[in-house]
């Protein structure tokens, strides 16, 4: 009986650990399969005519922006982790800057913070191995409504100066 046992023991054995083998496989072939699809990002806006001369000058801006554009030159996952780090640390300096006078409202600035919820949710998208791509386009899709909101600015003439003196 014993030599039975034995037996029986060492058959259980040598299957689990081919079991454990092929999860282990599949896991890893899983994991190759998250890769990061840049050319499925929304474009980005363009700019107003008006915006582009005071936005030339505000280095922190051009840092972040330039920084927003390596999502668009990340071919894997870890390109775009890198990618993330330095928005990262461009929002940190982009949010410590003096904004130009025409730009420093609560509208840009919220804005900016919605740009850095979505950053943070497209990095814990890649630390967690979920799918990149949906955090990735919001992020996309946060930064140009960033954007357009310099275009709005630029655009609006009204004088709110005149409207509450006449009251």
């Amino acid at each position: 009986m014993k030599p039975f046992f034995l037996f029986f023991i060492l058959i259980f054995s040598v299957i689990s650990c081919k079991n454990t083998k092929k999860e282990t496989v599949k896991e890893a072939q899983v994991l190759d399969e998250i890769t990061f699809n840049a050319k499925k990002l929304p474009k980005k806006i363009k700019l107003d005519p008006k915006v582009i001369p005071v936005l030339e000058n505000w280095q922190e801006y051009k840092d972040f922006n330039t920084a927003i554009d390596g999502m668009y030159k990340a071919e894997n996952d870890e390109d775009l982790r890198l990618t993330l780090d330095q928005i990262i640390e461009a929002q940190k300096k982009l949010e410590k800057s003096a904004y130009p006078e025409e730009f420093n409202k609560p509208h840009i600035k919220s804005r900016q913070t919605v740009v850095k919820t979505y950053t943070l949710k497209t990095k814990a998208a890649i630390e967690y191995s979920l799918d990149v791509l949906e955090p990735a386009s919001e992020l996309i899709v946060a930064y140009n409504n960033f954007r357009n909101q310099f275009n709005i600015i630029a655009n609006n003439t009204l004088d709110t100066n005149l409207i509450l003196e006449n009251e």
